[in-house]
């Protein structure tokens, strides 16, 4: 019996003290998670990690002044830049410009994007400013810029293309073709790139996917076909689509360093996927893009690819004219060894047309192997309008033919 009291006691001093225990637990957790929230109350966001220090807002006033202060040193530089380097010519003083210099654009990697706009107003607003003063400040802080407000600062470039030296007679470096190179090369984004590139006008489109392209070109292929992607996607509109068709001979055909072998360009049209609407676009142009002892090599690769026939004939009446215009003879032997094809019979048009004056007797018996029909008629054509102006030549051919100016 008294076993057993002392066994209950036991078991309900164990239960009060965990139930003790228990009630300490969830009162400290209760306080804990009290403290969490005030703490996620006061503390910063998720959007301001805690080791940056945010500053008060400033006021308008606040924010011209600070950039007039800005706008007036960065002329001051300019000015001493310019006095020592190309006036007194101490260039002893490099490092200790390097240094202003630095300094400068740290504190332009402070303004907010309304005090950036500021800035470019103080500099568009002094007409005495030189052309080489505006284009070099406006440059220096676009390098600034441009890495932080990629997108605003393109639109910003688009709505003031003169202030940031675009297509200004005698500035070659310009605010849109840095930022181009800079997220084409630099960072390798081709994506930011083009979304710079949907800010801007049509006109600025086309010659900054230009530059792009130029910028890729002579890179490996997967940079090319990651450039391809991008013109695609970029392609949203008919206007967009015209902007990237126009740059796809430059794509497909453009090299910094020269002209690309025949292999090298058709391996990377094949992995591109072309559609006919594309190839078309890219092969515009193409024999002024390709290698003079290639040309019957391209001369084949038309006759196997699927562009309609009408476009397929005036490439390669293009290709073999100006052929035959370096090579008249080379461009027979190819003709004596193809079989009839819509093709050949374009390149026999070309032939005959630029070998004539070289060859009548040779350039007329190509011409005999052509049927009635708008080959024949537009070698006839070429060749008399060719000739002098009622000439007994020209008299003589037009009554052979039948032909009349």
């Amino acid at each position: 019996m008294i076993r057993s009291l002392t066994i209950t006691a036991i078991i309900l001093i164990v239960a009060a003290f965990l139930g003790l225990r228990e009630k300490q637990l969830l009162s400290f957790e209760k306080e804990a998670n009290k403290k969490i929230a005030i703490r996620i109350a006061n503390g910063p966001s998720m959007e301001s990690p805690p080791s940056i220090r945010i500053s008060p807002a400033k006021s308008k006033s606040e924010q011209i002044e600070n950039v007039k202060t800005v706008a007036r040193d960065l002329l001051s530089y300019y000015d001493k830049r310019w006095q020592l380097l190309y006036v007194d010519y101490d260039y002893s003083q490099n490092n200790n410009l390097d240094n202003i210099e630095e300094e400068l654009k740290s504190r332009l990697g402070e303004l907010g994007l309304d005090e950036i706009k500021i800035l470019m107003d103080e500099f568009k607003d002094k007409p005495d400013l030189s052309l080489q003063a505006r284009n070099y400040l406006v440059l220096l802080a676009a390098e600034v810029f441009y890495l932080k407000y990629p997108i605003e600062m393109a639109r910003m470039m688009s709505q003031s293309p003169e202030l940031f030296s675009i297509n200004v007679p005698g500035v070659y470096t310009d605010g849109f073709s840095d930022l181009v190179y800079c997220y084409s090369i630099k960072k390798s984004d081709l994506r930011t790139v083009f979304q710079c590139l949907s800010e801007a006008t049509p006109e600025i489109q086309a010659q900054y996917m230009g530059k792009t392209i130029q910028f890729v070109t002579d890179s490996n292929e997967k940079r090319r076909a990651e450039l391809l992607v991008e013109m695609r996607n970029f392609a949203t509109t008919p206007e967009q689509k015209d902007v990237v068709y126009s740059k796809l001979n430059a794509l497909v055909f453009g090299r910094i360093s020269g002209i690309g072998s025949f292999t090298e360009m058709t391996k990377w049209i094949s992995s591109a996927s072309l559609s006919n609407e594309e190839l078309v676009a890219a092969t515009n142009g193409m024999q002024d893009k390709v290698r003079v002892g290639e040309t019957g090599q391209w001369l084949d690769w038309l006759e196997k690819n699927d562009m309609p026939d009408d476009v397929s004939k005036l490439r390669a009446f293009d290709l073999a004219t100006k052929w035959a215009e370096k090579d008249y003879k080379a461009v027979g032997e190819w003709l004596n060894s193809k079989p009839d094809s819509p093709e050949k019979a374009a390149v026999v048009s070309a032939y005959a047309a630029v070998a004539y004056p070289y060859d009548p007797e040779t350039a007329t018996l190509w011409l005999q192997t052509l049927p009635q029909g708008p080959d024949r008629a537009k070698a006839l054509e070429t060749i008399y309008q060719s000739m002098p102006v009622n000439s007994v030549e020209a008299e003589a051919f037009a009554s052979e033919f039948s032909l009349g100016r």
